[in-house]
Formats: C-alpha cells, sequence, structure tokens
C-alpha cells in the first residue's frame, strides 16, 4: 500500500472507520463530518480486522478540507454507492466530492479502497461518479483504488476534475466498467483557467462507456489546456466512445504516453484510440508523444488509430510504437492527419491496418493538405483498404498505405520500409499531385502523379521487403523481423540521424540501431550473431 500525504499541512485530526454501518459513530460519514468540522488535512483509516462493503444509503457529505483517506487495500473494504446499470439513472449516491479545496486546505489522498456504484446526478454538474473534485487549485492522489461500476449522468463516470486546478496522480489503480452518458467514461479533466497537471502512472482503464451519441473518451476525456497529461505504463482497453475517441479525447493538451498498450477500443465516430484537437479554447500549438507503445486492435470511422481534426494545431511525434491491426470505415487505417497539424514517426513499426475502402478511403496514413507527415526509421506494411461493399461501391486500394499532401516537401521519408501493401504504397488524396521527400528507404509501388525528390540510396518498386510476421522480438513492443536477404538490411541512412534514443532501434537498450556498419532501413535492426560457443571435449 502505497501512502502519499500532504507535505503543505500536518494532519489535524486521525479519524478511524470501526464500523461497515452507513451512519453513526464510527462510520466513514461520520468520520467525513469530523473531518469537516476541523481545520487543515485530516486522516481517515480503518480499523484493523474490518473487512467488508460500507453500502452507502444516502450521498456522502461533500469534502470542505483537505483529506487523506488511508484504505487497508482494496480486495479489503468496497464504498459502494448502490448504483446499477439495471436500476438506470435514480439508482445509487454521490460518494466523494472535493468541494472548491485550494492549496491553502492543503492536498488530498485516496488510497487502499474499492469505490462502487456511485451515481452523481446530486453532483455539481452530474460529474464524477465516485470521486469529484470541484473547482479549487489543491492537489490530488489516487493510489492502489479500485474505481469500477460507477456513473455519471453528465461527465466522468468514475472521476471528474470538474473546472479545477493542481497536480492530480492517479497511480496503482484500475478504472473498469464506469459509464457516462456525455464525457469521460471513466475520467473527465477540465481545467478553470489556471493550471491542472494530470498525472496517470501503471493504471488500467477498460470497459469504461460513453452512451450518447454526441459523447467523447471512452477511457478519458482531457482539456487541461496549458496544463500536461502523463500517461505511463498503464493499459486502456476496450472502451467505447457514442462519437469521437475511443480511448482517449485530447483537447488543448498536451501529452506524452509512455510504455503504454492502447487496445481494442471503439469510437462511432474519429479516433478509435485517439482524438487530438483544439476547438474549444484555442490554447495554440501543442505536442502529443508516444512512445514504445501499442495502438492495436483499434476502430473508428476516421483514423481507426488516431485522428488529428482539422486545424488542431498539433504537433505529433510516434516513436519506437507499433500502430497493427486498426481499422476505419472511411479514411485513415492506422492514422488520419486532418489540415493544420504535423506527424512525425520515428523508429516504429505500422502494419495490418485497413479500411472498407467506401469513399477512396486510406487503409494507413491519411493526410490532408499542409499536414506534414515525417516518416524515419519506419516498417510499414501490409496494410490494405477493402475491394468494395455490399452496394458495389469500389474503394480505392490503390491508396492503402501513406497519402501525401499537395504542398512540396511536407511528406519525408526517411531510413523506412514502405512496401508489401495492395495496392499502390504511395498514394494521392484527393487527386491530388504531391511530392515526396524520400531517401535510403525501401518503396514499393509509386501511384501515377506522386513526384519522388530523392535524396539517395532508395529502392523504389519493392513488392516484397522480406520481413518477418509481427511477433515479440524483444523489446516492449512487436516488430517484423528483417528476413535473411532482404532489401532493407544495409539500405538505411548512413549516417544515421542523431536524436535520443536513435543509438538503439525500436527495441530499445540491447538493440543497436548499427551492427553491420550500416543502418538497416525500418524500425528493426538485425544485429550481430552470437559468438558460437566452441564444443568441451573430454576424455
Amino acid at each position: 500500500l502505497v501512502m502519499l500525504t500532504s507535505s503543505t499541512a500536518s494532519a489535524n485530526a486521525a479519524l478511524v472507520v470501526t464500523t461497515l454501518a452507513d451512519s453513526g459513530a464510527g462510520s466513514l460519514r461520520q468520520a467525513i463530518l469530523d473531518a469537516n468540522a476541523a481545520a487543515g488535512v485530516d486522516t481517515i483509516t480503518f480499523t484493523a480486522g474490518l473487512t467488508g462493503t460500507i453500502d452507502v444509503l444516502t450521498d456522502l457529505p461533500h469534502l470542505t478540507g483537505g483529506i487523506d483517506l488511508q484504505g487497508p487495500g482494496a480486495s479489503v473494504i468496497t464504498i459502494d454507492g448502490g448504483w446499477t446499470e439495471a436500476g438506470g439513472e435514480s439508482s445509487g449516491h454521490a460518494l466523494f466530492v472535493l468541494d472548491q479545496l485550494y492549496i491553502a486546505d492543503g492536498a488530498s489522498t485516496i488510497s487502499g479502497v474499492t469505490i462502487s456504484g456511485g451515481n452523481a446526478d446530486t453532483n455539481p454538474n452530474q460529474a464524477g461518479g465516485a470521486i469529484q473534485k470541484y473547482e479549487g487549485d489543491g492537489d490530488l492522489t489516487i493510489a492502489n483504488v479500485v474505481l469500477t461500476g460507477n456513473y455519471a449522468p453528465n461527465d466522468g463516470g468514475a472521476v471528474a476534475l470538474y473546472e479545477t486546478a493542481g497536480n492530480v496522480r492517479i497511480v496503482d489503480s484500475t478504472l473498469s466498467n464506469n459509464r457516462a452518458y456525455d464525457d469521460g467514461g471513466a475520467l473527465y479533466a477540465w481545467e478553470s483557467g489556471g493550471i491542472l497537471n494530470l498525472s496517470i502512472e501503471r493504471v488500467s482503464m477498460t470497459g469504461n462507456v460513453t452512451e450518447s451519441d454526441s459523447s467523447h473518451g471512452g477511457a478519458l476525456y482531457a482539456n487541461i489546456g496549458t496544463g500536461t497529461l502523463t500517461i505511463s505504463d498503464s493499459v486502456i482497453s476496450g472502451n467505447y466512445a457514442g462519437d469521437e475517441g475511443g480511448a482517449l479525447l485530447l483537447y488543448a493538451t498536451t501529452t506524452n504516453i509512455s510504455n503504454t498498450s492502447i487496445d481494442e477500443n471503439v469510437a462511432a465516430g474519429g479516433g478509435g484510440a485517439i482524438l487530438i484537437g483544439d476547438q474549444i479554447n484555442n490554447y495554440g500549438p501543442h505536442t502529443l508523444t508516444i512512445s514504445n507503445s501499442t495502438l492495436s486492435g483499434n476502430s473508428a470511422a476516421w483514423g481507426g488509430a488516431f485522428y488529428a481534426t482539422e486545424g488542431s494545431n498539433f504537433a505529433t511525434v510516434i516513436q519506437n510504437s507499433t500502430i497493427s491491426g486498426n481499422h476505419a470505415s472511411e479514411d485513415g487505417g492506422a492514422i488520419y492527419i486532418g489540415p493544420g497539424n504535423s506527424l512525425e514517426i520515428v523508429q516504429s513499426t505500422i502494419t495490418d491496418n485497413s479500411t472498407d475502402g467506401l469513399y477512396e478511403n486510406v487503409g494507413g496514413i491519411a493526410s490532408g493538405d499542409n499536414a506534414p507527415v515525417t516518416v524515419t526509421g519506419v516498417s510499414r506494411d501490409r496494410s490494405r483498404v477493402a475491394d468494395a461493399d455490399e452496394t458495389g461501391k469500389q474503394g480505392r486500394s490503390d491508396r492503402a498505405s501513406v497519402t501525401a499532401p499537395t504542398v512540396a516537401a511536407l511528406t519525408t521519408i526517411t531510413g523506412s520500409i514502405v512496401a508489401g501493401n495492395s495496392g499502390n504504397d504511395i498514394g494521392t488524396y484527393g487527386g491530388s499531385l504531391p511530392f515526396v521527400n524520400v531517401s535510403h528507404s525501401v518503396l514499393g509501388i509509386i501511384q501515377t502523379g506522386v513526384t519522388l525528390v530523392d535524396g539517395g540510396g532508395t529502392q523504389v518498386g519493392v513488392t516484397d521487403p522480406m520481413l518477418g510476421l509481427l511477433a515479440n522480438n524483444g523489446g516492449v513492443t512487436k516488430t517484423h523481423a528483417l528476413l535473411e536477404g532482404s532489401p532493407a538490411i544495409n539500405a538505411g541512412p548512413d549516417p544515421v540521424p542523431v536524436f535520443a534514443g536513435n543509438e538503439f532501434d525500436q527495441r530499445g537498450f540491447g538493440f543497436a540501431r548499427i551492427a553491420f556498419g550500416i543502418a538497416d532501413a525500418g524500425a528493426f535492426e538485425m544485429q550481430e550473431p552470437p559468438e558460437p560457443i566452441a564444443p568441451a571435449f573430454t576424455g
């Protein structure tokens, strides 16, 4: 059990829950009332040996000061508000509402409990089924907590950070099977004009849902302006959004995602895994960095894995990551980049993504006008567009891989493999005649009208790049190994571009970027074979 307490205020009172009863002496409700009556940060613990479920029969009191709730473990104590999906919006009760807490009130911590069945119907803005941090700028840590089966008639099925600021950290926790009618099936974050920083570490977010057909962010909706969102060492899987952002919807948010799997999420609109945009507050340029992560098996109408809306002013960098098996019913089986954004992909694998091909669509990466795309050290193959639907509309399987914007010099491919896809490997979009800057790469079939500006060392017309199946070849993400005789061997840039992490291939430490004097093209570097061990002879 990790205990994270305030460093800005000393505990005013130590309160102990001794009973599972809803009210009365020794109850959680009475402990909250006593904490509200005292100044400063109060600590609530549970007596040794107490185990089971606290059934909350009416809304818990709002917390008006800092609190340090230290549970004995999520498997030991459950706090249940009584909401059930079968019972609908009228069932269940409000649980933890941190109301207008400011730095002067100290930081708050909730740890070591399971919170379920909360209903935000009576909360401010009907947000945060289990926990709501409303206004103020106090810090909050949620650690070793299970938040499951909670509901919000508005936003944040489990947690809502509503019109607030401060530093919020969720660590070593599970957010599962929560529901919100509007945005943020599990978690909703909206800053108030101050700075809200949100850190999610070693967290599982699974099976969360937003219900309405205009809802966003099946797991997380974040609009935190000038703050920063960090997601690391986490699993975000099986979430659903009624409109956009099956897993994550990020508005005006600088985001870093690392060592995280975002898999099997669904959006009815754009961005099966992630949708980014800046259509509300217009805070200016933003960055999204995805590293050492996997986006697989997600689906949407546009951007099976990832969708950047037009004019969002996002610079996205994807490095040492795998994007595979995603699907879009319209454009961008893997990635859709709208105009006014940029995309850079470094030492990553993009494979087996698809579209249904109803509207002359793109199975891999779709890029709009004035949307720069830079591809460096990438293995990119076997993405596809279906040939037709049941109505007989023909898909454009000749645009299965990378489409370029119309502006010269906006698409750059360096040290990469773009080959082996159905139809053309590099094509046009919307009738444009694009320019593609390329060097030291292995390319397949180029659609008529595409102009290659070759910086040297590029192979064109390669129909079989000789890559192995997507597999665990070491490192934290799956990769395509180069088969013996692959044209990508020793075909990469010389010298290799210098940037942080580029001393290794996609797999990271232990897999040198240059193993035989010259780098290979693509995300995988064939390594030196181990030294043979001489047989031992006896006698």
